[in-house]
């Protein structure tokens, strides 16, 4: 039975999670004044079906527990798609997902979205693919033109596009552990987020 069901256990693994994560910042700190730490939580994505036995409500006081011993700016990233209203209405700084495979889902939270934004929060884009032939298919162009058709739908949908673009960050879409170049193509993979990124700085006059 996993530990996620232990109410003994529980609370001590968060603790030491949460310890982990705040040493592990300190020394990114050390490098990068401005380092932060995702949580890579996939299992958002299954805990609340039926068959796992672990309500939301319950998540929810996990969750703000765990990240109340954080130190901000904290955020969570995600591969899959979960939840997303439980989501952007817990206490986050940033959210990271995978936009380029469930962009047309996510963006069907525009309410919970826009108040993710009011409130503050930020958005990492995962828009370049990390797999070999996904990521071979796509270009800068393609790319761009994916990602701001998100964009468009959700100020149709009442988000001003120029405060959305203000509160974005862009990011390869996934992790991706089984290349069969090995890390070569999320090598390339960061190389288009930093060029994509530089051609949608120009185009919204971004700082």
């Amino acid at each position: 039975r996993p530990i996620l069901f232990d109410d003994n256990i529980r609370p001590l693994m968060f603790d030491f999670m949460a310890k982990r994560i705040n040493v592990q910042l300190e020394r990114l700190k050390q490098v990068n004044p401005n380092a932060f730490m995702f949580v890579d939580e996939p299992g958002l994505q299954f805990i609340f079906s039926a068959l796992s036995g672990y309500d939301s409500a319950r998540a929810r006081t996990d969750l703000e527990y765990f990240f109340s011993m954080i130190q901000r700016p904290r955020g969570i990233h995600l591969c899959g798609n979960p939840d997303w209203d439980f989501l952007l209405n817990l206490d986050l700084d940033i959210l990271s997902l995978d936009i380029y495979q469930n962009g047309e889902v996510f963006s069907s939270y525009a309410p919970s979205i826009k108040r993710f934004l009011d409130r503050g929060g930020i958005l990492s884009w995962g828009i370049v693919p990390t797999n070999v032939e996904p990521f071979e298919a796509e270009t800068l162009d393609s790319l761009k033109t994916r990602l701001i058709s998100v964009w468009d739908f959700l100020d149709q949908k009442g988000i001003d596009k120029e405060f959305l673009v203000s509160r974005s960050l862009l990011s390869p879409a996934t992790c991706c552990l089984v290349n069969p170049d090995g890390e070569k193509t999320v090598e390339k993979a960061f190389g288009v987020v930093t060029e994509l990124s530089r051609r949608l700085r120009e185009e919204f006059r971004c700082g």
